[in-house]
């Protein structure tokens, strides 16, 4: 059954398309008439207002299923792009030949399209809302329990297996979110790599990232976890922690904030054509067909990626991207250009003055969205490079602190309220003396992916200073902070710790505040007065400030 989400995408698209072939006969109809002029008044304006208008339609009619139409205008542009470049006209013959060419397009209004309104089925993921299933195949118990319990106490659902074909019967009866499969077991002369790879062959559906445990440290085993497609090869005696470092990864890389994208063009229905595919993705996405708003959006938006056209009202598209480059802020930010220019030269010309690639109008849903995704990792890998703390891959105090008066910022606009909260470890500093720094880090980290794990995917977690973290969530009063948070903070009071054969537990006490027109400052002091509160009614508890 396909998601709600897909198919009021989908409708979206067909409504789209039907809407460019409605539109479609008056823009060709002014075609023709600027055309005509081509006889009877040659000039070198006339040849560009030709030449822009079936630059336009060859960019557009390609994405909305018209091939054959793309295709023809996209040969009369070219011609018409050479004769800009000529002194003289072309001959009467030439000029009327061309003029009837561009009138028989209308005949292609009609012709079936040859591209389906459908938004790429492998780049659409849905979020897991409930707890994480991991099928865990591994014959020695005592490892297999203690995994176990480290994986159930951050929320995963764990089925333990210690033979392969137990793992083969319950993948066909239900697919886990994650695999953890030891390389060799007892009475098995298969590798459990190997069994991975046919299961994921075999059964239909995106597979789940697979984790290998093993002894053995050879380029057979690790090659068959590779093949196996696997996100991570741990060799025992296990890091437990590291092995749930790895899960937790690549979880919050799956949930993480959708990625901004910002377009550019005059074509209003070709941008929202792109913007109805990208947010089919999961992606958010702003169109904007003035290119004078791009300040005040690239301000309020935030986007990771901008798609320019080339041609804009008032403006080039590169200089535009020159404006955008002229921010410092602004610099990690990718920028493409979405255009029909053919011209290799003026391509090169526009990727040296700011942009950093050329993708060609018309392009299909897919190669946009995998386009727009890979340049989009790649912005946020170096701004997490940059802005993220590297013990917690939390945001770090100075971000932290800038993504608060951002949200404020929105919260005043939209009129809805954002809270902040300020998280402290209960005395930490004993872990840290009687177990030593090494083992207080993991209960930093520990409690870094539970908050990632926990609140929203709007939310944003910084490491504010040592054991303390700030977390702020939009559109999210006091009250509904304060249970948000109590789960985190019960969650992490049950969470066992262990240093030299010893088990521990820490706790933690918070403060929320909570305003819709609050300066930064004044919104964690708040904060900060009701946990030195919550500290001192006794610790392990949230607090919410007082008025």
């Amino acid at each position: 059954m396909k998601s709600d989400k897909r198919v009021s995408v989908a409708e979206k698209l067909d409504n789209l398309r039907r809407e460019y072939r409605e539109k479609l006969p008056a823009q060709l109809a002014d075609l023709c008439q600027d055309a005509g002029q081509l006889s009877s008044q040659y000039s070198a304006d006339t040849v560009a207002r030709v030449y822009q208008r079936l630059h336009k339609l060859a960019g557009s009619a390609g994405s909305f299923g018209l091939t054959q139409f793309s295709r023809k205008a996209r040969e009369l542009e070219v011609l018409l792009q050479s004769w800009q470049q000529q002194i003289e006209p072309p001959a009467a013959a030439q000029l009327e030949q061309v003029i009837k060419q561009i009138a028989e397009l209308g005949a292609e209004i009609d012709a079936p399209t040859t591209t389906p309104s459908k938004v790429a089925q492998p780049l659409l993921k849905a979020t897991n809302t409930a707890n994480n299933l991991v099928y865990l195949v591994e014959d020695d118990q005592s490892l297999a329990a203690e995994l176990s319990v480290a994986l159930e106490n951050f929320g995963y659902t764990v089925h333990h297996f210690t033979q392969l074909h137990q793992l083969e019967h319950s993948y066909r009866q239900q697919r886990p979110d994650f695999l953890i499969v030891d390389v060799s077991l007892e009475g098995d002369k298969r590798l459990g790599p190997d069994v991975v790879s046919e299961l994921k062959q075999s059964v239909e559906g995106e597979p789940p990232p697979t984790i290998v445990i093993t002894s053995r440290n050879d380029f057979d085993a690790h090659m068959a976890a590779v093949r196996a497609g696997a996100i991570g090869y741990f060799l025992k005696p296990l890091n437990i922690p590291e092995v749930v470092d790895c899960l937790e990864s690549h979880l919050n890389m799956q949930h993480s904030a959708p990625y901004r994208v910002l377009i550019v063009d005059d074509d209003a229905l070709l941008s929202r054509h792109y913007q109805l595919v990208l947010e089919g993705a999961g992606m958010l996405v702003r169109a904007i067909t003035d290119p004078r708003q791009v300040l005040e959006v690239m301000r309020e938006f935030h986007p990771e990626v901008v798609l320019l056209d080339l041609n804009l009202p008032g403006c080039r598209g590169y200089e535009l991207a020159q404006l955008i480059r002229l921010h410092s802020e602004w610099l990690r930010v990718a920028i493409a250009y979405l255009s029909s220019e053919q011209d290799e030269q003026r391509q090169l010309v526009a990727i040296r003055t700011g942009g950093e690639d050329f993708l060609a109008k018309p392009i299909s849903d897919l190669r946009l969205i995998s386009s727009v995704t890979v340049r989009a990792a790649r912005v946020r890998q170096l701004s997490d490079a940059i802005d993220r703390d590297s013990l917690t891959g939390l945001l770090k105090h100075s971000r932290i602190k800038e993504q608060i008066g951002v949200e404020l910022q929105r919260a005043a606009r939209q009129q809805k309220p954002v809270s902040v909260a300020m998280i402290d470890l209960d005395h930490f500093k004993r872990v840290n003396d009687s177990y030593g720094h090494a083992v207080g880090d993991k209960v930093i980290r520990a409690l870094s992916q539970l908050l990632r794990q926990r609140l929203r995917r709007t939310d944003s977690v910084g490491r504010y200073g040592g054991e303390e973290f700030v977390a702020i969530l939009p559109d999210c009063d006091a009250s509904s902070a304060q249970v948000l948070l109590d789960d985190v903070r019960k969650k992490f009071a049950v969470l066992s710790f262990s240093a030299e054969r010893e088990h521990f537990s820490v706790t933690l006490s918070a403060g929320v505040s909570s305003s819709l027109q609050a300066d930064d400052e004044n919104l964690l002091e708040r904060a900060d007065k009701a946990l030195y509160d919550a500290k001192s009614n006794g610790r392990d508890q949230v607090v919410i400030a007082a008025d």
